[in-house]
């Protein structure tokens, strides 16, 4: 739910990002992958927030701007990554029907 609404709300996102990285502990499926998905996300947005630091010299709402929009960017990715992953690991762990074989003699 985080994530959606980072995803609509760029002045929220950054923040919802945290919150969504501390919520991915929780997952059941796949949560290595998840974990390390929010974590490689947050460190990106850390590093465009650094980046639009050293560019943007005109106050903290130019910055938070530049910083949610990447933030929104960065949400609608962990979103759909998110769910594929959890997707193809639930396919994958679902049991095969049984084969049919003939009674040996």
């Amino acid at each position: 739910m985080c994530l959606i609404i980072g995803g609509l709300v760029y002045v929220l996102s950054p923040i919802l990002l945290c919150i969504s990285l501390g919520l991915a502990g929780r997952v059941k499926v796949a949560a290595p992958e998840i974990r390390r998905a929010h974590i490689f996300g947050m460190v990106v947005l850390a590093i465009m927030a650094f980046i639009g630091t050293v560019m943007i010299d005109t106050g903290f709402s130019d910055w938070w701007r530049f910083v949610g929009r990447w933030g929104l960017l960065i949400s609608w990715i962990l979103l759909v990554g998110t769910l594929g992953t959890i997707y193809l690991r639930l396919k994958s762990q679902t049991p095969r029907p049984p084969t049919y074989r003939p009674p040996s003699r």
